[in-house]
């Protein structure tokens, strides 16, 4: 991730997300498994990088929504190199969207159970603790 340090965090958000679809896909998974783990990938990234963010009167799925929207709406999304092509995040998109949508309890779910395996972890509350202060 030390090369990707120079884009904004919505930026990098994107890129990684694009190549973690990239992989699954020349994998040749279903479409249906790449689009729960690339959920799952969000909330970890979510929980991980942009927890700060979050917003207390939405559901954890639909912060996830709201996060990448926003990043896929955003200003900075415009310049992202055009050698960086972001082509599988807006194909897979929808489906995420879609996912979140038509299994809401699965998806909240699965934010939850991250969320508290999160916040359990040691390490990870030590990085939290150094960020902020």
């Amino acid at each position: 991730m030390n090369g990707l340090q120079r884009y904004l965090p919505d930026q990098r958000f994107l890129i990684l997300l694009n190549r973690f679809i990239v992989r699954y896909d020349e994998s040749e998974c279903n479409k249906e498994k790449i689009v729960k783990d690339a959920y799952l990938f969000c909330v970890g990234y979510f929980l991980k990088y942009q927890s700060d963010y979050e917003n207390h009167h939405l559901a954890g799925s639909s912060n996830i929504l709201a996060v990448l929207t926003s990043a896929l709406l955003s200003p900075n999304y415009h310049t992202i190199p055009s050698t960086i092509g972001l082509e599988r995040v807006l194909y897979f998109y929808k489906f995420i969207v879609e996912y979140v949508i038509w299994n809401e309890y699965e998806a909240e779910k699965t934010f939850r159970s991250q969320k508290k395996s999160f916040e359990y972890r040691p390490e990870v509350k030590c990085q939290r603790n150094k960020v902020r202060k």
